[in-house]
């Protein structure tokens, strides 16, 4: 028998990976980052690019290593779309498998300004 080929513990993974449901968009069409979960310090903002660029252009990628996280921020909804399509189940970076889910919106920052300045 050859390896590989008609192996039915390998079958038995690809139908899973085929029923596992795609990533499902956010309703804010304003949201057009994914976030990255399950990092670790081999993996690099480029590591990050190289995987994600294909699917559009990316405006940021912010790096939280003492989260084990990162945010992708693509320039285009429709990008960060196809990315979370494309991505969703099979990202895969270094022998790591990254958990891929939509980023929420982020709140609005108090001004620091008027807070605490100088009187």
């Amino acid at each position: 028998m050859t390896a590989g080929v008609n192996d039915p513990v390998a079958l038995k993974l690809l139908n899973k990976v085929v029923e596992m449901p795609s990533l499902e968009a956010p309703e804010d069409e304003s949201i057009k980052t994914l976030y990255v979960g399950g990092l670790d310090k081999r993996i690099t903002e480029q590591d990050l690019r190289d995987n994600f660029y294909a699917h559009g252009e990316i405006e940021s990628i912010k790096m939280v290593l003492d989260k084990a996280c990162a945010f992708v921020t693509y320039t285009t909804r429709e990008g960060a779309e196809k990315a979370a399509k494309e991505l969703s189940s099979k990202l895969v970076i270094k022998g790591l498998r990254l958990k891929l889910m939509w980023g929420k919106p982020q709140a609005p920052r108090p001004n620091s300004e008027t807070s605490g300045g100088v009187r």
